[in-house]
């Protein structure tokens, strides 16, 4: 089949395909992810073949879950914070997924489709409500519980993260029985959707 006659969807249609919002496909034809060509109005299209290659690359073709072993992802720019939450947790017997820049958290939470996400809130590139909020808005990720471990501690601060959807939040810095009584709280215990 020619490159003519291959079906070349926009970035809403690929969207759609990928459950994620059109800004995260833009961003990953920026980022080079996906192959796009572009119209003379200045708009992406992206060929067929090229997003199946990149749902194939990321395993974004739905399939069933085997495993039963419970996967946490973890957001945090701080490599310290990250691997004091991989000891913690994987001494528990929880399979990590460790994300250091907040760009990374739609695609790979829609590619993992974790048990519960511990997100730090304060990060350089996008800030946690903004994240919080993009994973409310995918339907892949929507089903997630999320709790906010975060420096943020004033009552207005905390009340925005529960309103932007978060379900659970930790100030910072946290006490690991505290952390783990609410990640065995949270985890697997999935969210309504609506």
């Amino acid at each position: 089949m020619s490159e003519r006659e291959q079906k070349a969807y926009t970035t809403f249609e690929a969207a759609k395909i990928c459950h994620v919002t059109h800004h995260s496909i833009k961003n990953w034809i920026k980022q080079g992810l996906i192959k796009a060509s572009r119209t003379p109005g200045g708009h992406y299209r992206i060929l067929e073949a090229d997003l199946d290659k990149f749902r194939e690359e990321y395993d974004m073709f739905p399939r069933d879950k085997g495993e039963t072993k419970r996967r946490v992802m973890v957001v945090d720019d701080d490599p310290d914070a990250l691997a004091l939450m991989e000891k913690i947790l994987t001494d528990e017997g929880i399979e990590l997924i460790k994300v250091s820049s907040a760009t990374e958290v739609g695609l790979k939470a829609a590619q993992f489709v974790p048990d519960l996400i511990l997100l730090d809130f304060l990060m350089p590139e996008i800030n946690g409500f903004e994240v919080t909020k993009a994973l409310r808005n995918n339907e892949l990720t929507q089903g997630i519980p999320i709790m906010a471990v975060t420096c943020l501690t004033k009552e207005q601060d905390i009340e925005k993260i529960f309103e932007c959807g978060a379900d659970e939040y930790l100030a910072k810095p946290y006490k690991v029985d505290q952390l783990l009584k609410k990640v065995q709280e949270l985890i697997g215990k999935g969210r309504p959707v609506e």
